[in-house]
């Protein structure tokens, strides 16, 4: 008889249903862990952790300083549910999986920091276009990276819709992809030897305008299959 493997799935502020849609499409069952709910104790009936894009991380976080923005802009409770969630996953081995705020989190939680505006920093524009519509630019990926053996290509075309982004890369990561202008756009670790699959990506793999992207699907693949072995 067959167990069930959940994945825990972090409940985003922002496009959630999405995150829903695609893994009910892909016959994924999972358990919702919602801050607001306060439910962290979900997590031990899952393998496996996907944490979801949504509002910037507290800038205390990861700096001594705040960006001038409302404090009401941030979720601070959410930023600590999940710090907590990520903590028990390192401590139980589970396969992780960052999308967006996702990769951010993960990079803050190892001791990375982010840039607070890319755009007024870096001069570039990774935001979406409109509401329904994401920005869409190149990726290059590195060689001998476990990105690498899943899309099994140098580059490709990924959808963007943020406005921060790693700065100084996290304890014991790499980086496996950058977009043309230099923003880091997938992180996972750098010595892999006795560690559980760990990929962070600044896209949506789950709102890709082609589901059978590399980018996505093979990601999905791979996270199903480790999902499924823990």
């Amino acid at each position: 008889m067959s167990i069930t493997k959940f994945i825990g799935l972090s409940k985003s502020n922002s496009s959630f249903p999405k995150y829903c849609k695609w893994l009910d499409d892909n016959q994924l069952p999972y358990i919702i862990l919602d801050w607001e709910k306060n439910n962290f104790d979900d997590i031990k009936k899952c393998s496996s952790l996907i944490l979801t894009g949504g509002a910037d991380i507290f800038p205390e976080f990861y700096n001594d300083w705040e960006d001038g923005k409302n404090r009401g802009d941030y979720i601070p409770a959410r930023d600590g549910f999940e710090f907590k969630l990520l903590e028990y996953a390192f401590t139980n081995n589970f396969p992780v999986l960052g999308i967006c705020r996702g990769l951010q989190l993960i990079n803050c939680k190892l001791n990375g920091s982010l840039i607070n505006d890319i755009e007024t920093i870096r001069g570039t524009n990774h935001k979406k276009i409109s509401d329904s519509e994401d920005r869409i630019h190149n990726v290059k990926v590195k060689e001998k990276t476990l990105l690498f053996e899943l899309v099994k290509e140098n580059s490709g075309s990924i959808n963007s819709s943020h406005h921060q982004a790693i700065d100084r890369v996290g304890e014991g990561l790499v980086v496996s992809a950058k977009a043309d202008d230099g923003i880091i756009e997938a992180v996972e670790w750098d010595s892999k030897e006795g560690k559980p699959f760990l990929l962070a990506v600044q896209w949506h793999p789950e709102r890709m305008p082609d589901k059978n992207s590399v980018f996505s699907k093979n990601i999905l693949d791979k996270f199903r299959e480790e999902t499924n072995k823990n």
